[in-house]
């Protein structure tokens, strides 16, 4: 093994300038290979809860999953696919038929679907919106009360205002926007 010390100055600045202009496109993190875009788009507190995920539906430790345990995954993370819809997901990624992902494929699909899920956060918006009769930016008991006689449902008094005691967090007697796209992605109800 050669002594760092006998290495030449011109050594040292070729390896700076191939470590600078070289493009990485993958990291290592958790002891796995990740793509540079997936750690750009995810943190690594997300890409852990989706690597449980992943293992969960990887019954056989292989690291990879197939279309079927995929389409579950997914809908396990809350996004509706059909077969078609993975199958080509799948291709798209791997630019292989080989029909089987990796973790870091994974990961890429999961990114491709969140350009789908900001739809979700602007119906949930606009479900907001509709109720906010009085456009203060806050859902009260009465815009509440207001808005289930609109629809036809009923709730008690004490129901409703058990609902919006339960997302108002910060205790104003209101839910605001923030609010409320918490508690309906917390309960599902969207």
């Amino acid at each position: 093994m050669q002594n760092i010390h006998n290495v030449s100055p011109c050594s040292f600045s070729q390896l700076r300038a191939l470590l600078l202009n070289r493009q990485v496109d993958e990291k290592e993190l958790l002891g796995m290979k990740i793509s540079s875009r997936v750690l750009e788009q995810l943190t690594p507190q997300e890409i852990r809860e989706l690597k449980m995920v992943f293992d969960v539906f990887d019954t056989n430790s292989s690291g990879t999953v197939d279309a079927q345990k995929l389409r579950r995954a997914f809908r396990v993370l809350g996004f509706k696919m059909s077969k078609e819809d993975v199958r080509e997901m799948m291709f798209n990624v791997t630019k292989k038929a080989k029909g089987e992902i990796d973790f870091n494929e994974f990961l890429e699909m999961v990114i491709e679907r969140q350009g789908d899920s900001r739809d979700i956060y602007e119906e949930i918006k606009q479900g907001f919106k509709m109720m906010d009769y009085d456009d203060t930016g806050k859902i009260t008991v009465g815009n509440l009360k207001q808005a289930c006689k609109d629809a036809g449902i009923r709730f008690t008094d004490r129901e409703i205002h058990e609902m919006v005691e339960e997302a108002d967090v910060n205790g104003d007697n209101a839910v605001d926007e923030e609010e409320f796209i918490n508690i309906m992605l917390k309960t599902n109800l969207f």
